[in-house]
C-alpha cells in the first residue's frame, strides 16, 4: 500500500490545468499546490525513476508555460500550435506517471 495519496495529486494536477489558460500562464511559475506535491513525492521516493520522471515532466511544464509567457510579453500573438500540443502532451505524461507511481508503490 502506498503511503502517498496519488488520487489527491491527480486532482491537484487537474485543478492546476483548469486554473490557467493561454492568457494566464504566469500562475504556473509560482509555488503551486501541485508543485509542492511533486517535491513531496520526489523526496519520499528519491530512488524511484518514475518519481524523478514526474519531477522532470513538471519542470518541463513550467518551462513551456514560461515560453508561452515570454511570447505574450513580446506581444507575439501567434502561439505556435506545436507549443499548445506539447503542453497538453506533458500534462498527459504527468498524469500517466502519477498512475504508474500509484500502481507501483
Amino acid at each position: 500500500m502506498s503511503k502517498h495519496d496519488f488520487e489527491s495529486a491527480k486532482a491537484m494536477l487537474d485543478s492546476l490545468k483548469k486554473s490557467f489558460d493561454l492568457n494566464s500562464f504566469e500562475k504556473i511559475g509560482t509555488e503551486t499546490e501541485f508543485g509542492k506535491e511533486v517535491a513531496l513525492i520526489l523526496s519520499q521516493y528519491t530512488n524511484n525513476p518514475n518519481a524523478k520522471n514526474l519531477d522532470f515532466q513538471y519542470k518541463k511544464l513550467i518551462q513551456i508555460a514560461n515560453d508561452i509567457q515570454h511570447l505574450k510579453l513580446a506581444n507575439d500573438a501567434t502561439l505556435p500550435d506545436w507549443l499548445e500540443e506539447e503542453l497538453e502532451a506533458v500534462f498527459r505524461k504527468i498524469k500517466d506517471t502519477l498512475v504508474i507511481l500509484e500502481n507501483d508503490l
